[in-house]
């Protein structure tokens, strides 16, 4: 079986060593199709598809949404640009093959080891890795639009609810391997736009929890 994939990249090319790093991630990935949505400026990159330039209120699930709009592949990867990919597509036939329509790849510091197993779960940043998440075109058609509801930290959260809503099994697939670099992005944002897109989205997820 021949699996296809989408590359649904947000990224914020603030520097030039931002944008290496961003094209270095698309340069590491080789996907079938690449949709890249930057939201600094206007930034060429090579081998990319489709280029959106997001200037709005920035929402990191509305960035994917804009994506997920193109995506033609099928799988679909969510993906920051702070990340660089090395034997992940096994992931997609493994997905399809054990009934997972949402996955993550094994990275450095995981819980588990590397190897031919896949643990399933919805623990954000043990099985679900918001950094980076393939999601079948089936899940995408079944869950519609990603939850808008906060506008960074705890996207990943929403997209965990979504999946519990229908009863789509996600899973850590620890044959598949990408790295994350970690908020190499947020790290260069003033401490006051840092703060905001990170815990700062804490009291918008907590009232989502309690309607």
């Amino acid at each position: 079986m021949t699996i296809s994939y989408d590359l649904i990249l947000v990224a914020r090319s603030s520097s030039d060593r931002l944008k290496l790093m961003t094209q270095n991630c698309i340069n590491s990935a080789e996907a079938d199709n690449v949709i890249l949505i930057e939201t600094y400026e206007p930034t060429e990159y090579e081998g990319v598809d489709n280029h959106f330039f997001y200037n709005g209120a920035f929402n990191y699930n509305h960035a994917l949404n804009l994506g997920l709009e193109e995506a033609k592949c099928d799988v679909h990867i969510l993906a920051n640009n702070d990340l660089i990919f090395h034997n992940y597509k096994t992931i997609g036939e493994d997905m399809m093959h054990n009934g997972f329509g949402s996955g993550s790849a094994w990275f450095k510091g995981c819980h588990f080891p590397q190897g031919d197993l896949i643990y399933p779960g919805y623990d954000i940043a043990i099985h679900l890795t918001g950094w980076c998440i393939f999601i079948t075109k089936e899940t995408k058609e079944i869950i519609g639009r990603l939850n808008e509801g906060v506008d960074f930290w705890y996207s990943d959260n929403l997209y965990g609810e979504q999946l519990k809503r229908y009863g789509i099994k996600h899973g850590l697939f620890c044959n598949a391997r990408v790295d994350h670099l970690g908020s190499q992005t947020l790290n260069t944002m003033p401490v006051k736009m840092k703060r905001y897109f990170s815990i700062g989205q804490l009291p918008k997820y907590a009232k989502r929890q309690k309607i």
